[in-house]
């Protein structure tokens, strides 16, 4: 009898931990759900979905966010994150996370998004960062992709003018190491259809190593980057999100310096920047770029330069 009840209570929280993990999971998916109508046609969906799964694992910190990291969270709205802020100058730090219900503008169904990915822990990161740590406690993830259309397409054929000078395999190698919240580092290799496997494997390479958090320093990022200020008009490398149906969405929520790990061949930087906290509400992010951008010139009816 007690091995019977045993076993029935043993079940019972086997299904309730995968009960809670499929709920977790189904919130991750309506999210992207809901964003995805937004999106541009060739945006990078698994650099969406690995920042929501490593939040998963290192939820933000209420009391210590900053915008920027908030802005990271894409079911959030410029309105909502202001009225964040607004909320704990007024009222001091959280003490339980189910305050964020009486924030304006936080609906029930923005609660139950958040709840996931945030947490009270008042530990830092960094307490906890050393070398043995950073070998075994650190996430690393590797993706490798192969794709090829069966039917033999025709500029695989061998007629004159009709030729790729490459094989028509897509090859594509992803590497992610993480962590926590303060150190990251990626590689990205991508071979398309038609272009040359011997000599060069891989026709596009992307790469780069990024630290969070260092006091005044807030980032800085080694390799490939974007950057994203204002709402397009300053400076905008990278994807953005589109018009929704939520009046607030209007308004671009601009990340700053955000290391590049999509595979998207464009819009991004090759060299280093960082963003400092020169003072409260004023941040500096220089940047140097090596990288050779395409442009396009408009000319009017007299042949001047627009």
């Amino acid at each position: 009898m007690r091995f019977r009840m045993l076993t029935m209570l043993l079940v019972m929280i086997t299904f309730i931990a995968n009960a809670q993990i499929a709920e977790q999971e189904v919130n991750v998916r309506d999210i992207l759900e809901s964003v995805a109508e937004n999106l541009p046609d060739d945006y990078d969906m698994t650099e969406l979905i690995e920042v929501l799964s490593r939040l998963k694992k290192h939820p933000i910190n209420l009391n210590k966010t900053s915008s920027e990291e908030l802005k990271t969270l894409v079911f959030l709205s410029p309105l909502q994150i202001s009225n964040f802020f607004a909320y704990i100058k007024e009222n001091g730090n959280f003490v339980d996370v189910l305050e964020l219900q009486t924030i304006d503008a936080f609906d029930v169904k923005t609660v139950e998004s958040l709840i996931p990915f945030v947490t009270l822990n008042a530990t830092t990161e960094y307490e906890k960062l050393s070398f043995h740590n950073l070998i075994n406690l650190g996430e690393n993830d590797v993706v490798m992709r192969y794709a090829q259309t069966l039917q033999k397409q025709k500029g695989f054929t061998d007629l004159p003018g009709n030729r790729y000078l490459g094989t028509p395999e897509r090859f594509q190698t992803r590497y992610r190491f993480h962590y926590g919240t303060i150190v990251s580092a990626a590689i990205t290799f991508d071979k398309d259809a038609g272009e040359k496997f011997i000599g060069k494997p891989f026709d596009f390479f992307s790469g780069n190593i990024a630290l969070y958090k260092l006091g005044k320093i807030k980032k800085v990022v080694i390799g490939d980057y974007t950057l994203q200020f204002g709402q397009g008009i300053t400076l905008w490398s990278g994807f953005s999100f589109g018009k929704g149906p939520d009046v607030t969405s209007v308004a671009k929520k601009d990340l700053g310096l955000k290391p590049y790990t999509s595979a998207n061949e464009y819009s991004f930087l090759r060299g280093a920047s960082a963003t400092i906290n020169l003072h409260k509400n004023f941040d500096l992010t220089p940047f140097v770029s090596f990288r050779n951008l395409d442009a396009s010139q408009d000319f009017d009816l007299d042949g001047n330069l627009v």
